[in-house]
């Protein structure tokens, strides 16, 4: 407490001296409290922040992962297509074997058109797609007359799973030899993305 004094006038003569209290606040620091509720509610934020960067970060991966699959995938698709279309004779299992569906243990086989396909002049190219253990295959042939194609490489990613592929051909004698190409897979991870293609490719 501070003591003030103040001159105020008398009504006999002169002035008089009258004194008050004046109370001044002393200086002083953060309670225990209040220091845990500061630091409580930064611990709080702090969660909140670092949960949605993990999310995005996440979800960022699982972006990047799905494109680089899809990616993949759209290569064996444009080097299907590129190769039917430019091909014909399409048959499962036997070049010009029409009509039928290729199923999971019958390969798409179709002899290729495409200059420059490294077989002899007196030779013909044959080439078949397959699925085995969940990735596309393709295998090629040099030869005078269709037998059969043993070798076969993977054109699809060990990270996607191919769960079907087919081929579905019209019957012989169409004017404009055709094959309709059907994929579905998955994308593992965390949360499986599933994926379906098609697309009818016609003999050029």
């Amino acid at each position: 407490m501070i003591l003030k004094a103040k001159s105020l006038p008398d009504d006999k003569a002169g002035y008089k001296l009258q004194v008050y209290p004046t109370i001044r606040r002393a200086n002083r620091g953060f309670t225990l409290i209040e220091i845990m509720v500061s630091v409580s509610i930064f611990v709080i934020v702090a969660m909140i922040t670092t949960g949605a960067l993990i999310t995005i970060s996440d979800v960022n991966r699982k972006a990047q992962a799905i494109k680089i699959a899809m990616d993949n995938v759209s290569f064996a698709m444009d080097s299907m297509v590129t190769n039917l279309r430019e091909g014909g004779n399409y048959g499962c299992g036997v070049v010009g074997a029409g009509g039928t569906p290729c199923t999971v243990n019958v390969p798409i086989v179709f002899e290729s058109t495409r200059i420059g396909s490294g077989c002899n002049s007196n030779e013909k190219k044959y080439m078949g797609y397959r699925l085995f253990s969940n990735r596309i295959e393709v295998g090629s042939l040099c030869a005078i007359a269709f037998t059969s194609i043993t070798e076969y490489t993977p054109i699809t990613s060990s990270e996607v799973n191919i769960t079907k592929l087919s081929f579905y051909i019209p019957t012989i004698g169409l004017l404009t030899p055709r094959v309709t190409l059907v994929v579905e897979g998955q994308v593992p991870g965390k949360t499986v993305t599933n994926f379906y293609l098609q697309t009818t490719v016609k003999k050029i």
